[in-house]
């Protein structure tokens, strides 16, 4: 076969040994170098499932967290940082850079939990956080996001700026997902939440978006440039992401490896699953009320369901086969496109017994010219 060849170097060696691999735990030791203690009080009712720590947090550490981690600490969020067009976002924007010394008043502060909670309890009875594992900020990121872009972008000045934060440690680990989705759903209430965003911390999101920062796609085309698909778990994680880019270099390289042709989130992934499932008549109800019926699908397979990369794959691979259907819908200029290439998707997955080569399209990251011609009658007819 033509084959074109690869060249393999130190790069392309460490892409191979870590596709697929999960990332490092986030750990946080706030006892080290300069950092101010935090302080904080304590909530341990008996018989609750889980303890609490209400603290006072100075920005620049908040800060200093988020550009290491980034929206890796938003990972229990609904969405990720929405940039300033929103007016809360201005309004905190506003606060950071004009009445600094009144954000603690003004700001609701942040609701977070914490695999382990570390303490220290000194001698006159006051405590101070000592170590963090695996936080996860669960309301509160546009608050977070926001210091670090007014420092970032704006060169604020936040060292009179304090987040009050409350810190939730579940004693049964089990039970860490329930909380956060039950946090997410009743706290998130000042940017509009919809159904698909308050799925963001469900096992099945968590894990694709592990496997899509981990598994890089093919190099194509006689490139040599292999690159990986971005699922937004939460939404505007993307534009987070190359938001926190300090310069153009960096931006370059993060849109080499994660270009925005690869961008896609929760409601793309029901559309595409449910058409090859052969329930085209729910894709063609709209994005949020296709997403409820294939979480409630994903759901109902328990969580032993964990997506692993042989599913990733044949998953980007419907996409592939899903964005090729719509573009050939496109070219055709046809009312009705949604309609139609959920409907000729269903009926290629019907007609091969779901028998499909898509490990040919994840090697190839394209749909197989061959495939066209055929794809365009099916079109027509669905027409």
């Amino acid at each position: 076969a033509n084959v074109p060849p690869h060249v393999g170097d130190t790069d392309r060696l460490f892409r191979w040994y870590t596709s697929g691999r999960d990332r490092e735990q986030i750990l946080i030791a706030l006892t080290e170098g300069n950092l101010p203690p935090v302080r904080c009080l304590e909530f341990d009712q008996p018989g609750a499932d889980y303890v609490s720590y209400l603290a006072i947090v100075p920005a620049e550490i908040l800060v200093l967290i988020y550009g290491r981690y980034g929206p890796r600490l938003l990972g229990g969020n609904v969405c990720s940082f929405l940039e300033v067009r929103g007016e809360i976002n201005k309004g905190i924007r506003a606060t950071i850079l004009q009445e600094p010394d009144r954000f603690f008043a003004y700001n609701n502060g942040l609701t977070a939990t914490a695999a382990e909670i570390e303490v220290i309890r000194d001698r006159d009875g006051s405590m101070r956080l000592k170590r963090l594992v695996d936080l996860q900020i669960v309301n509160g990121g546009q608050t977070t996001a926001s210091l670090f872009r007014a420092v970032r972008k704006d060169k604020a000045e936040i060292s009179r700026i304090a987040v009050q934060v409350k810190l939730n440690r579940v004693r049964n680990p089990e039970a860490l997902d329930e909380m956060v989705g039950h946090i997410s759903k009743y706290a998130n209430s000042q940017n509009k939440v919809s159904v698909s965003d308050l799925s963001a911390n469900d096992p099945f999101n968590q894990r694709l978006e592990e496997l899509s920062r981990t598994i890089w796609a093919p190099a194509t085309g006689g490139s040599q440039v292999e690159t990986k698909w971005f699922y937004e778990r939460a939404r505007a994680q993307y534009a987070d992401e190359l938001g926190r880019a300090n310069t153009p270099s960096q931006k370059s390289r993060f849109e080499r490896e994660y270009p925005r042709r690869q961008l896609f989130g929760k409601t793309d992934v029901a559309k595409y699953e449910l058409s090859w499932e052969q329930r085209p008549h729910i894709v063609s109800r709209g994005a949020q009320k296709c997403f409820v019926v294939f979480h409630e699908a994903v759901e109902n397979r328990g969580v032993s369901f964990r997506p692993d990369e042989a599913y990733f794959r044949h998953m980007i691979a419907r996409k592939i086969l899903f964005d090729g259907v719509d573009r050939i819908v496109s070219q055709r200029k046809y009312s009705y496109k949604a309609q139609i290439v959920a409907y000729v998707i269903a009926w290629i997955s019907h007609r091969t017994a779901k028998r499909f080569d898509f490990d040919s399209i994840w090697r190839q990251q394209a749909l197989p010219a061959s495939l066209e011609p055929f794809i365009r009658r099916v079109v027509d007819a669905v027409q």
